[in-house]
């Protein structure tokens, strides 16, 4: 029954549809009465009979596909909501609760125990550290579910990397000298043409991941390629790399993959998922080169100028 109702829907979703069965049923009955009725005029009363249904049905057929359609755009808008929503309550489950406890744990610690000053610095050093990562992933989240919800269009600008990788890479220096990375820049001097806000977030994403699967004492390298009318920002890092199913899985649908990094951090695969989306939306893709346990080399890679120049 279901599948019947959804075929007349199906049928239905167009006024000229809905013109043309109004027609076909009003000869129909016209026809089928003249059969068993004398009619006086049959042309006349055939002309009524395929003009009159047309007439009336149109203007209502319409109105109806009007509403039809109305009413399917908001159940769209409400679907993608409770997605945003959905993943919202994911991400706040798993990636905000866990530096929650380790703030907890570390005020708990302070509080409760008689430190000496190098000990109650060192403990006030790692609050810092994990209060400012925290801060990073609420700005990221906050960013993604407004530009979601909003549909904000992307504001493309051209603008040099320099002075954002830089601050980027600032940010992540508590993480850096927590885990004893050697973090070198390479060459930033190009331009890129995309969304400056949207730019930032990609590379803060890829620079967190390649911090939290790199070891203790491993190496990552930033620096950008000009290559033909593209810039590759290149991260690459001595992690513990991926497999070629593993990158599969990154590039597929809606799927999201994760796992624990090098020091048990915790994440849920949403921040490449968005990357690529902002990619997409910036004219841009991302390209992932790794083998297991030597390492992953990430590219960002977008438009060097306005399509117009």
């Amino acid at each position: 029954m279901p599948k019947f109702i959804e075929k007349v829907e199906n049928l239905l979703s167009k006024p000229y549809r809905i013109v043309f069965v109004s027609v076909l049923f009003s000869l129909f009955l016209f026809l089928l009465s003249a059969c068993f009725i004398e009619v006086a005029n049959f042309t006349y009363g055939f002309t009524l009979a395929l003009v009159m249904p047309i007439i009336i049905s149109y203007p209502i057929s319409k109105i109806v596909y009007g509403y039809t359609q109305k009413i399917k755009k908001q159940k769209q808008e409400l679907a993608k909501l409770d997605n945003i929503n959905k993943k919202l309550f994911t991400l706040i489950s798993h990636d905000i609760r866990s530096p929650i406890a380790t703030l907890q744990s570390l005020v708990y610690s302070m509080a409760f125990n008689d430190f000496d000053k190098k000990t109650e610095k060192e403990y006030l050093g790692k609050l810092s550290k994990h209060i400012a990562n925290l801060d990073i992933f609420l700005t990221d989240l906050l960013q993604w579910s407004q530009d979601q919800i909003q549909n904000k269009p992307v504001n493309f600008t051209l603008f040099k990397c320099n002075d954002i990788l830089t601050q980027i890479g600032g940010l992540f220096e508590g993480l850096l000298l927590e885990k004893q990375i050697d973090f070198t820049i390479g060459d930033l001097d190009s331009t890129i043409y995309a969304d400056q806000q949207n730019y930032a977030f990609i590379v803060r994403n890829v620079l967190h991941n390649a911090i939290k699967f790199t070891p203790k004492n491993g190496k990552i390298h930033i620096c950008l390629k000009v290559r033909g009318d593209e810039v590759h920002t290149i991260i690459k890092d001595s992690g513990v790399g991926l497999s070629k199913e593993e990158i599969d899985t990154i590039f597929e649908g809606e799927k999201l993959f994760t796992q624990l990094g090098t020091s048990d951090e915790k994440g849920t695969g949403f921040g490449l998922k968005a990357c690529i989306d902002y990619l997409k939306k910036n004219n841009g893709r991302l390209a992932i080169e790794s083998t297991p346990g030597k390492g992953t080399k990430i590219s960002i890679i977008l438009p060097r100028s306005s399509p117009k120049d």
